[in-house]
């Protein structure tokens, strides 16, 4: 993970831990749909390096390292259904035209028959140490299995007696900025925005007064995003586990309204091996805690690898500028990791 401008790499062997309270980070990263299918993990060591530092151990890796056979990289990607995700939409539509939801959040998947290997995960890290501040780097693989990313989205980050969030949600990739009005005139996705925002605000509210900054539009390499940063002064520590629990998701990768459940969309077409997109990934100490949201990555298994991208539905939502999003989303991950060559 990249923090400020340190990298923290937790080395294993890993074994699962039910205390969260203790001095070694606690990593957590479990299934979208199911927070307790994965247990929390404590590592064996626990490494802080700078970027040079980091950079220095990729490439000395990279020189002895053996090449590989088939690169992911040069892997020939099985792209989405366009009918599933019109199906999705059509489910969500339907049901804000019901009055029962405002808004869902449909993800459809991109997927190859590459796995990833060692030298690639550290030809992918080389290019992540690249990545702008505007992006939380984040990784975890063991026992034939991973993720790799680069997510814009934080779920809580929790220090010093303060909880900051942010509302993340609406978008416009940059390829379109110049024939759309911009994301703060937009008035579905500031629609969309205010959702997540309202919810937010709902939910923490009881930890103490609720400051808001925003909505602005934040830059990222091939996308732009609004933005509202949230901030609380806690009246006392929350309980990390609990506090992901109360959060994920939130309408910017669920359902708006919460009441409305966010299970059902297991039900979408294409949704299977979801495992953790758009779910947490946690890193939890004694005192502090930082839970990103697990978007703009590649995850991975032994013999197939995936890239996912979820957009927001509203009443007034189109099925071809949806579509068109999903794609450059899945892009931006591609080339911010080095895949799209």
């Amino acid at each position: 993970m990249r923090h400020g401008d340190q990298w923290v790499l937790i080395e294993g062997p890993f074994h699962p831990s039910s205390d969260a309270n203790r001095d070694e980070i606690t990593v957590f990263f479990p299934d979208f749909y199911d927070l307790g299918s994965s247990p929390a993990l404590v590592g064996a060591k626990t490494y802080r390096l700078s970027t040079e530092e980091l950079r220095k151990n990729c490439e000395a890796f990279l020189v002895h390292a053996p090449p590989t056979e088939a690169p992911v990289r040069k892997t020939s990607w099985e792209e989405p259904l366009k009918e599933h995700f019109a199906n999705a939409l059509k489910i969500t539509q339907d049901r804000i035209a019901k009055g029962e939801i405002q808004k869902s959040v449909p993800a459809v998947f991109a997927r190859s028959r590459q796995t990833v290997t060692a030298p690639e995960r550290a030809q992918m890290l080389l290019r992540l140490l690249e990545a702008p501040s505007t992006l939380y780097v984040y990784g975890l693989w063991q026992n034939g299995e991973g993720v790799l990313g680069a997510t814009p989205e934080v779920l809580f980050d929790y220090s010093k007696g303060y909880l900051k969030t942010m509302a993340l949600a609406g978008t416009c990739p940059k390829s379109e900025a110049s024939s759309r009005e911009s994301l703060l005139q937009d008035e579905k996705e500031m629609q969309e925005h205010l959702y997540v925002l309202e919810d937010l605000m709902s939910v923490l509210h009881p930890w103490g007064e609720v400051k808001t900054e925003g909505p602005k539009i934040v830059e990222l390499p091939t996308l732009y995003h609004l933005k509202t940063d949230i901030e609380i002064r806690c009246k006392t520590k929350p309980e990390f586990f609990s506090l992901i629990k109360q959060l994920h998701p939130t309408p910017a990768l669920g359902v708006a309204p919460r009441s409305a459940g966010y299970k059902w969309m297991a039900e979408f077409p294409g949704q299977e091996g979801r495992r953790g997109f758009g779910g947490p990934f946690a890193f939890i100490g004694k005192e502090e805690a930082l839970c990103l949201v697990a978007i703009r990555n590649l995850q991975w298994n032994r013999n197939t690898s995936m890239i996912g991208s979820g957009c927001g539905v509203v009443a007034a939502s189109e099925l071809e500028r949806e579509w068109r999003e999903l794609y450059q989303k899945r892009l931006s991950v591609r080339k911010i990791l080095g895949l799209d060559v």
